[in-house]
């Protein structure tokens, strides 16, 4: 046993002579001995009794001292024969020890013999292998081994100790032993032999000549496991044999057998053959290094390349041997060689006809021939080489040229398979390698032999089934190089960007397969579905790209080379798709559809067909156009949309996705994607169209949702959403980069497109979302109650829209204003998402938003960063103050009444002062503010905030402000920004943008507001507090344009529609009603006495619809969403309305269930018609009490219209409001002003100017002088319209004009618009009148030639053709018609129509062509025909397709353009204009609520009812004034109920009754002659009306001397009786037979009098109205009613006649009450209708006795002998005295007034001839010229009174008007200006950032 201290010196010394080795000499003992002792002691193993020392079973000491002491062979003593004696024993004993022998042999002579020369170490080990043989020879007799050489000879094998075997197989020097070769080539049995490596023998015995041995050394071999063998394994006895083998090969060629000593030797065989296998095999085992080596005698590359010209069955061998060293050297196989050497061993592979014989034995392509697969590795050990391409080139052409000949018939299949799978793993490689070489030489073999392998892929000449894996692979490797092509295009265009970007130095020149891709266009057939789906894959991985743009590539176009290689890649772009429409369209052109849709079902088709179909390019979208349309019988781009959706949505939708994804990848690393954007946005559109419209929205189909499978089109919803999103937050973020390269006029269009689309897809986001919810498990869980709580899928739908705001925020730096206007419109929009779902916007977005505002605040010169007007800022920051916490950190907690003063304004609160602290939010408990407790609870919800956590702050108002406002300071106090603009209001935050009517910017004058002081002690709390009072002044500016009305809505359609009954079917109880009293305590006094009356005559207006007949229509319910507490439904009628039927969004309808049990008042959304029927949603109120009424979706309801909530809309509007009007307090408390003193200087003055009389004058000069409320009373004929008209003109010569900005070089322009005027009144028919004096220069009662702007509005159909020309529709269409670009037709739809039918026709014609060619058998000429035909039908059909979608789109673009155009010159009519005249309803039109005025003038403001009179006061004015006459006619009130509690009372007798004396009287009339006139003026007004000058002059009549007529008369028709009428009303027979008796006998005795259009005849009962008509028509004709006016008294109002006569009709014994025929204004008005006659019919008696202002008319009439007894008879009987002696008519005094009268103006005409001159009778009668008119003269200088001061025109003259053609004076038309288009240089669509230096 070896101890450790010798163990470890043992190893010391190993280690230091194998580092330093030692020669003999070297080698003492004292190095020897320790190393001998220790592997003396070595034991033998005690398992085999054996020695180990060279295998594993040893371990690495005992090797090494082994291996050292091999040198001892050398020495000579009796311990080296101890040494010898045990090495016997070990090399006997175990194979692998022989094994491990052999290789330390070789391995230490570079260690422990390394100090010896190689000649010693040679010869030493040549002993050493002489007795090894000894050794062997000796045991092998031990053995009983018969090696004598007959039983060697015999063959016979014997049994051979492995050990043995081994080893003479092991060592060359063993194995050349005559006896030891005899004795292995008997084949020994073996069984124990190391695997690892073959032992050096066998090497020579796979080439031995005898199979048997052969197969014996080859079964040995093949159980090898490491192949190659390792470096260290080759010993070198395996180079031996390899040496004997290499020149067994050398000794013979094509079958001679020269052998040398070696092959003598060993016996080896002479079939080169057998000599080739053999070294086949061990070629696999030789080691890398060895077959790299080039030494002589064992360079394998050369043996095997020098032997391929060998003819004969050994090339297949040869061959084999080559492929093998290619795969296993790679290019090391030609190192060494020269350059054309690869060249030369193909020439020798290719030539040798062995090659071509192998070929012959090819029969079928499945074979794949291992002689055709080497031509990869080999091209692989070249890939670097300079002659790859030249060799690709040759292996290619010999492939497909050479190999296809005749004689390799049966072969050409597997050649040509070959020659592509190599094609194409090279086009693979190429695509992940950069080598630009490579690349180029395939590109260029690809393009040479296109031809040959496209005809293989697509040809019709091999079709054949030998072919079809040649076909596919070729197909593959078409559609591998073309795509490998598109992206080099792709990778080319990035590469081009980089450089433009300057990251990059290299644009480089993109080339394709130029010629493959016209020859696979040129190829491919009609019924190969398989190529069309191929290249239909291909487009679609770059439809997206469009060529590129010279403008956006300019800055890099001068570099050098930048030029060609801009150009090759849209050359690239061009020539890869030139051909993709024709390929597609032959395929739809040829086939049937059955064809065409299985095409489209193949996987991956309809996919790519969907991206096809957002392509930019016209003809890639075409071609799939083309194939959906055939599969599906469809044309336009929608409709081909709609059925791959809904027939392929999985496949469409990841289309869709795809595309969408490549879209948001792509466009931000592109220089511009404006194509791909308009084309993404066209098509978006479309899809969303399709998938939400109602009711052919696929999203209402359940069928289509598939909401239980989790990857169907419900599952696919939110994915679509955010896509979208992100695609159009790209599109915001890149536009503004992306417009610099384009006009503005190309880039407005679509961006104004991408805009809608984004508003379009807002709009339809919970339709979205609720088809997404059905796919999860939450959709039976978001229901509570009636409402509908926010899904998780929506939750993040609102996520996904969060970075869209940021980046649209950008777009308000836009300079066109129809792109602000939409751009304003979606962030309100958005904004109204985000606050809907409670859900905030992100910082960042709120940041920016808040910054446009600030900046917008600052207004400093220069620095001009959006173009929003105040207006619209204001919203912005009444919108962004929902999500805001900055306004809770400031607490106003007191107020200092200031010290009295006169306030400059009486509608402005008085000065107030506040002191303001800052506190934390802990500081203090959140409470109601003063202005939320003065609001109702309908209007808390006008504009709810967004609910956050905590509230932190709240407003403590320790007393309240000394003024007429008892509103909080904040509406006190106005911020000095904000005072220049009117916020247009937004319900419940921002309204959408479909009701957001502006467009051009809008500088608003400043106001006279008062400034509040606040005593603020730091400038951030200034800033703090500003910011509040902002936003808190833009909040009630919106909710005074935009109220919230939900409480009307919420009421009203809570009502049982089929209740009966005058009250409305209130739920929880009739509801208090209270009189309107004189003053109001507060708001919620106010709103608690008008709301239940406005919802009294609401209930009214909706039971007298029941008596309407109305059009009832079936309809289907499709879908049903819950909106806060309502329900909104989706509802469409499928069968065709009326002509003139649609609904609106102010109209209420009823659905009722088809059984009649239940029914439901609802109130229409939206509404629009199309081809599928009308749609409409609707939304309806269900109390909680109601249950369900059976609202299912896909019920079906009848519908009808109830009525139009139009105005009810602004008169409750104006309820709410009215907390925020400026006149609020003076509303609730009236203090009207008293009238100022005035010089008579300055009445004097006025009179002149304006030609009116001194009450008209001071009422003018007073009303201007006073503000807040002015009233003037204008009874009959006194010139209300004249004042009014000279009001106007007084104010319009007071105002200050706007300042003019004046540039050098440009011209003035005006930077704010001019002050206008608000002229309102009640009824259309009064505000055309006053319109139609104003259009023709009226002021006061005289014309003038002055150009004042008038605009009337309301709608068209509702305004008099006499100003039809001022209307605002009519002004704005004047100037869009002028400014309608050239091309614009007008009949797009007429020509959208014949295109369908031109469709339609080639169609059918196609269809009959493809059934004629489907029968055509061996007719060549007529299939030709045929195919011709049909494919100029196709061309047809596709060119009228593209027609109609681009009309379409151009119909959609040009409307679009036109609303904007329409919106902008709206405004532009509207700032100019200095009157806008309007119907108090319509004074809430949209389009006037950016304007600002300083007056309103309310006309007739005594026939208004309060809230009516309150809709115009929402706007900011100085004041307002009401002109009226609470003597005549009230409003018109249907709710009698309501009227008991004096609901038609106006605001003018409320305000007139707080001071009666601070109300102006006209008192002169200008109508009436004198006899009439004193009646009225003493029963009705105290006496104090006045006749104008020479009244009985100018309305003296002929019939006035007549003893039946006169001026007046009361005829007593005693004999008449009342009856009841149809309806409710009364009739007197008898009253109108007198009544036609008295007008013939007029007409006859004074027939040369025209009397046509001058008589009228009136009642107080409608019912005696018809009874007079109905008479006159039996005695004159039909034609009566045209010359002859039959009204009732309420509806003859405003007018006036020649001739009254009225009917009473109230008569009967013992009548002691005529009802409303003894109202005083009834009264008044129907005595004060006539010019020169007026004649009452009545029953004297009971008229009487029943009312004491008729008896007062009566006794008038009898002591003025006016009364007469009248019956027919009187009037048919010749003139006699009357039965009452009528006495002298006493003479009326004349009042002489105090004042000197101006001078009468030449040109003064009456007000009769005014209306010749401006209105025309109707054709069949001319106007008439009254008989005896006395001409105008001077008056007395002593009545200053002008003549006609206002007289009025007759009812007369308005029928059939028409604007006058004659006179001097035209109507303005206000036509635009002709402009000089000057060209420009071309700005910029987005303002900049920062101003360039030097530029202003």
């Amino acid at each position: 046993m070896t101890s450790n201290v010798e163990l470890s010196k043992v190893k010391t010394l190993l280690t230091s002579v194998r580092d330093i080795p030692v020669n003999t000499a070297d080698a003492t003992d004292d190095v020897l001995g320790p190393i001998y002792t220790y592997l003396m002691k070595v034991p033998p193993s005690a398992s085999d009794n054996t020695y180990h020392w060279f295998c594993s079973r040893a371990d690495q000491l005992t090797i090494d001292a082994a291996t050292f002491l091999l040198r001892l062979f050398a020495y000579d003593s009796p311990r080296v024969d101890d040494w010898k004696r045990k090495l016997k024993a070990c090399l006997s004993g175990c194979c692998h020890c022989i094994k491990g022998f052999g290789e330390v042999k070789t391995s230490s002579r570079k260690t422990y013999f390394a100090a010896f020369s190689d000649d010693v170490v040679k010869t030493f080990y040549s002993s050493f292998d002489g007795w090894e043989l000894s050794t062997v020879i000796e045991a092998l007799v031990r053995s009983a081994i018969d090696l004598s050489g007959p039983r060697l000879a015999s063959r016979r094998p014997q049994t051979v100790p492995q050990p043995l075997l081994y080893h003479m197989v092991s060592n060359m020097s063993v194995f050349r032993d005559p006896r030891v070769l005899s004795l292995i080539r008997t084949c020994p049995p073996i069984s124990d032999w190391p695997p690892d490596p073959p032992p050096p023998g066998l090497f020579v015995l796979v080439v031995d000549e005898s199979p048997d041995v052969r197969q014996w050394a080859k079964g040995q071999i093949v159980k090898s496991t490491q192949v190659p063998m390792l470096e260290h394994q080759f010993v070198a006895g395996h180079e031996l044999a390899l040496q004997v083998v290499i020149s067994a090969l050398t000794s013979s060629r094509e079958g001679t057998a020269t052998l040398t000593d070696s092959s003598s030797l060993y016996s080896l065989s002479s079939d080169p053959t057998e000599v080739w296998s053999g070294f086949s095999q061990i070629l696999r085992h030789i080691p890398m290094e060895v077959l790299a080596k080039s030494s002589e005698g064992i360079n394998c590359r050369r043996v095997v390349t020098g032997h391929l010209h060998d003819v004969g069955r050994q090339f297949s061998d040869i061959l084999r041997c080559l492929l093998f060293l290619i795969k296993r050297l790679g290019n090391i196989l030609w190192q060494g060689e020269g350059p054309e050497y690869p060249q030369v061993v193909f020439d020798a592979i290719k030539d040798n006809p062995s090659f071509s014989d192998l070929l012959q034995d090819v029969k079928s392509v499945d074979e794949k021939p291992w002689f055709l697969s080497w031509f990869g590795e080999y091209l692989a050990s070249i890939s670097d080489s300079a002659i790859f391409g030249d060799v690709l080139a040759r292996i290619v052409d010999f492939l497909c040229e050479e190999l296809q000949h005749e004689r390799f018939q049966e072969a050409r299949p597997a050649v040509m398979y070959s020659a592509v799978r190599l094609l194409a793993s090279q086009v693979r490689k190429t695509q992940s390698e950069e080598t630009l070489q490579r690349r180029m030489g395939v590109s260029s073999v690809l393009d040479i032999h296109a031809e040959v392998f496209i005809s293989v892929a697509f040809g019709r000449s091999y079709t054949d089934s030998q072919w079809k894996v040649v076909r596919s692979a070729a197909r593959d490797l078409i559609t591998t190089s073309l795509s490998r092509d598109v992206a080099e295009i792709a990778n080319t265009i990035t590469k081009s960007c980089e450089f433009l970007a300057e990251r990059t130095d290299l644009f480089p020149v993109c080339t394709i397969k130029e010629q493959m891709w016209k020859k696979t266009y040129e190829s491919l057939q009609t019924n190969d579905t398989d190529g069309v789906v191929a290249m239909i894959a291909i487009i679609a991985q770059f439809s997206h790209i469009d060529v590129l743009n010279r403008e956006a590539y300019k800055p890099a176009l001068s570099k050098p080379n930048a030029h060609r290689a801009f150009d090759a890649i849209n050359r690239c772009l061009t020539v890869s798709r030139s051909g993709f429409h024709e390929i597609v369209s032959k395929v739809a052109n040829y086939n049937q559809s059955i064809f065409v849709l299985d095409v489209l079902r193949r996987p991956g088709v309809a996919r790519d067909i969907m991206i096809l179909m957002l392509s930019p390019i016209e003809d890639i979208q075409g071609a799939a156009k083309t194939l959906v349309g055939q599969a599906f019988d469809v044309d336009v781009r929608i409709e081909c949309f709609r059925v791959l959706l809904s027939n392929l949505p999985d496949s469409s939708f990841e289309g869709l996705f795809s595309l969408l994804e490549r879209y948001i990848q792509y466009a931000p690393h592109v220089t511009e994607a404006c194509s791909l954007s308009r084309s993404l946005v066209q098509c978006l559109t479309d899809v969303i169209e399709v998938l939400c419209s109602s009711p052919e929205g696929l999203l209402h189909n359940n069928a289509f949702l598939r909401s239980k499978d989790k990857d169907g089109p419900a599952a696919q919803m939110p994915q679509l959403w955010s896509l979208m999103t992100r695609s159009i937050t790209v599109i915001f973020k890149r536009t503004p980069l992306w417009a610099n390269y384009f006009e503005i006029p190309d880039m407005t269009v679509w961006m104004r497109d991408a805009l809608i689309f984004a508003r379009d897809l807002l709009a339809q986001w919970r339709a979205l979302e609720s088809a997404g919810v059905t796919a999860t498990d939450e959709s039976s869980s978001l229901v509570t109650g009636n409402s509908r709580k926010l899904s998780r899928t929506g939750k993040k739908m609102m996520n996904d829209l969060q970075p869209v705001l940021p980046e649209l925020a950008k777009w308000l730096r836009l300079s066109d204003e129809e792109l602000l206007h939409q751009s304003f419109s979606l962030i309100q929009t958005v904004l109204e998402c985000f606050r809907t779902t409670c859900i905030p916007p992100s910082e960042a977005a709120l940041a920016k938003l808040n910054k446009h505002v600030e900046d917008s605040r600052k207004k400093t010169p220069g620095t001009v960063k959006t173009r929003l007007d105040a207006s619209r800022i204001a919203q912005l920051e009444d919108a962004l103050a929902t999500f805001d916490d900055d306004d809770d950190d400031v607490e106003v907690v007191s107020f200092v009444p200031a010290q009295k003063t006169q306030p400059t304004k009486a509608h402005k609160p008085p000065l107030q002062k506040a002191q303001v602290s800052v506190r934390k939010p802990s500081d203090f408990i959140p409470r109601q503010s003063a202005e939320e407790k003065l609001m109702p609870d309908v209007m808390k919800g006008a504009f709810p905030k967004f609910q956050r956590l905590s509230t932190s702050t709240a407003t403590k108002v320790s007393k309240p402000p000394t003024g007429r406002h008892v509103l909080p300071p904040a509406s006190a106090s106005e911020s000095s920004s904000d005072s220049e603009s009117e916020a247009e209001g937004v319900q419940g935050g921002l309204v959408a943008l479909g009701r957001f009517q502006r467009s051009p910017k809008i500088k608003k004058p400043t106001e006279r507001r008062q400034v509040k002081m606040l005593d603020i002690q730091t400038q951030a709390k200034n800033a703090a507090l500003e910011r509040v009072q902002r936003r808190d002044d833009a909040r009630r500016q919106a909710l005074r344009f935009k109220p919230n009305i939900t409480g009307l809505h919420r009421t009203l359609l809570s009502w049982n529609y089929d209740h009966d009954g005058p009250d409305p079917p209130n739920v929880g109880g009739k509801p208090q009603l209270l009189h309107v009293p004189d003053t109001f305590q507060d708001y919620q006094h106010y709103l608690r006495v008008f709301e239940p009356l406005l919802l009294l005559e609401c209930w009214s207006q909706i039971v007298q619809s029941k008596d309407e007949v109305q059009e009832v229509y079936d309809c289907r319910i499709l879908s049903k969403q819950f909106t806060d507490d309502f329900v909104d439904l989706d509802a469409t009628i499928s069968d065709p309305v009326q002509k003139d039927w649609r609904l609106g969004d102010t109209d209420i309808v009823l659905l009722r269930r088809p059984d009649g049990a239940k029914s439901i008042m609802m109130k229409v959304q939206s509404f629009r018609t199309s081809p599928f029927g009308s749609q409409m949603s609707l939304r309806c109120f269900i109390h909680p009490a109601a249950g369900d009424i059976g609202l299912q979706i896909s019920a079906v309801w009848s519908l009808k219209k109830v009525f139009s909530l139009s105005t009810l809309h602004r008169e409750y509007g104006a309820l709410m409001a009215l907390p925020h009007y400026d006149l609020f307090q003076m509303i609730l408390t009236p203090k009207l002003s008293a009238l100022p003193p005035l010089e008579q200087r300055e009445v004097q003055h006025t009179m002149s100017a304006y030609n009116v009389n001194e009450p008209q004058a001071r009422a003018i000069i007073a009303s201007l002088k006073v503000e807040g409320f002015a009233l003037i009373q204008g009874p009959p004929g006194t010139g209300k319209t004249s004042t009014i008209c000279g009001l106007i003109e007084a104010f319009l010569k007071q105002r200050q004009r706007p300042v003019t900005n004046i540039h050098a070089g440009k011209s003035a322009t005006s930077s704010e618009p001019v002050k206008k005027i608000l002229l309102c009144a009640p009824s259309n028919a009064a505000i055309d009148e006053i319109a139609s004096r104003l259009k023709e220069g009226y002021r006061g009662p005289q014309q003038k030639a002055s150009s004042l702007k008038v605009v009337r509005v309301g709608a068209d159909k509702a305004i008099d053709i006499s100003v039809k020309d001022v209307s605002l529709d009519y002004l704005v269409e004047q100037k869009v018609n002028g400014q309608k670009p050239q091309g614009n037709s007008e009949g797009a739809g007429s020509e959208i129509n014949i295109l369908r039918g031109q469709i339609e026709e080639v169609k059918q014609a196609k269809q009959q062509k493809l059934e004629e060619l489907a029968v055509v058998r061996d007719n060549n000429a007529r299939t030709v025909a045929l195919e011709d035909e049909i494919k100029r039908l196709n061309a047809r059909r596709m060119l009228l397709t593209q027609q109609f979608d681009r009309l379409k789109d151009k119909q959609k673009s040009d409307s679009r353009t036109l609303d904007a155009t329409r919106r902008r010159i709206r405004m532009e009519v509207l700032q100019e204009a200095d009157v806008i005249c309007s119907t108090l309803s319509g004074a809430g039109h949209e389009a006037l609520q950016q304007l600002d005025f300083e007056m309103v003038i309310i006309d007739e403001a005594a026939q208004s009812i309060e809230l009516s009179s309150l809709i115009p006061l929402k706007f900011h004015c100085q004041r307002c004034i009401m002109v009226g006459d609470p003597q005549q006619l009230p409003p018109t009130v249907l709710s009698q109920e309501a009227c008991k509690y004096q609901y038609n009372q106006s605001l003018f007798v409320r305000l007139q009754k707080h001071r009666p004396d601070a109300v102006h009287l006209l008192s002169i009339q200008y109508r009436m002659h004198p006899d009439i006139s004193r009646l009225p003026s003493r029963v009705f007004y105290q006496g104090r009306l006045l006749d104008g000058p020479d009244m009985d002059v100018k309305t003296k009549q002929p019939w006035h001397s007549h003893s039946k007529f006169g001026p007046y008369r009361f005829f007593n028709v005693t004999r008449g009786q009342e009856a009841s009428a149809n309806g409710h009303s009364l009739k007197n027979t008898t009253e109108s037979q007198v009544a036609l008796a008295l007008y013939a006998r007029l007409c006859k005795e004074f027939s040369t009098v025209d009397f046509d259009f001058r008589v009228g005849i009136v009642s107080m009962y409608r019912g005696q109205v018809l009874e007079l008509q109905r008479a006159f028509e039996q005695r004159f004709g039909r034609d009566i009613k045209g010359k002859v006016h039959f009204h009732t008294v309420d509806g003859f109002q405003g007018q006036e006649k020649d001739i009254i006569i009225l009917s009473c009709v109230r008569a009967g014994p013992g009548l002691q009450s005529v009802g409303f025929l003894s109202d005083t204004r009834r009264m008044n008005v129907a005595m004060t209708r006539a010019r020169s006659s007026l004649f009452i019919l009545g029953h004297a008696p009971t008229l009487e006795r029943s009312d004491e202002n008729w008896g007062k008319i009566i006794q008038d009439a009898r002591e003025r002998s006016l009364l007469t007894e009248a019956d027919v008879n009187f009037f048919t009987t010749q003139a006699t005295n009357p039965s009452v002696r009528r006495p002298p008519s006493p003479s009326k005094p004349k009042t002489q007034l105090a004042v000197t009268a101006p001078p009468q103006p030449d040109d003064l005409v009456t007000p009769k001839n005014f209306a010749g001159s401006s209105r025309r009778l109707p054709p069949s009668k001319p106007p008439q010229v009254m008989d005896g008119r006395p001409s105008m003269k001077d008056p007395p200088a002593d009545l200053a009174v002008p003549r006609n001061v206002g007289q009025k025109r007759g009812l007369d003259d308005g029928v059939n008007r028409e604007p006058s053609a004659s006179g001097s004076h035209e109507p303005r038309t206000m036509q635009p200006h002709p402009k000089r288009i000057k060209k420009e240089k071309k700005g910029s669509i987005f303002i900049p950032k920062k101003n360039k230096p030097g530029k202003p």
